[in-house]
């Protein structure tokens, strides 16, 4: 399932747009690990991949678009308490993951699909048997640019 963050930037009340505007969110590679409930990261991926700082809202670099920048990988906003600031990401990603907002890829053997994580967020769905059916993928990933 891919969300659309563009459409779900452009679909908040005005004032949530003010309110959010200069916000800066903490991505963290523990932290999606926790919000998974997948096995706790390692002091080395920890090392490896530290907590960094970007924007909440960002500027697409080719379309010039507006989008929120979110995932599980988020775990807080800067400057505000801990916890409120979860519940602001928390309360975001459930209004980006809305029906409207998403696509819901259909699989056939030979799909391609790809996807700007710049402004979508994506996830899996476990609604096939993993033990008899099983995934196989290909990921390729390109380098991008700092969001602002």
């Amino acid at each position: 399932m891919f969300a659309n963050l563009v459409a779900a930037y452009q679909a908040l009340p005005a004032s949530t747009k003010e309110g959010i505007e200069k916000l800066r969110i903490v991505h963290s590679w523990e932290q999606s690990r926790i919000n998974s409930n997948s096995r706790p990261a390692t002091e080395e991926e920890k090392r490896k991949a530290p907590p960094v700082s970007h924007p909440l809202v960002r500027t697409h670099p080719e379309t010039g678009e507006r989008s929120l920048y979110l995932g599980n990988h988020t775990s807080h906003a800067e400057g505000m308490p801990i916890e409120d600031g979860r519940k602001l990401l928390a309360d975001l990603l459930e209004h980006a993951t809305q029906p409207q907002f998403v696509y819901r890829h259909r699989w056939r053997p030979g799909d391609l699909v790809m996807w700007d994580n710049r402004c979508l967020v994506h996830k899996a769905t476990a609604d096939f048997d993993m033990a008899n059916e099983p995934r196989i993928l290909h990921r390729t990933v390109l380098r991008g640019t700092v969001p602002v």
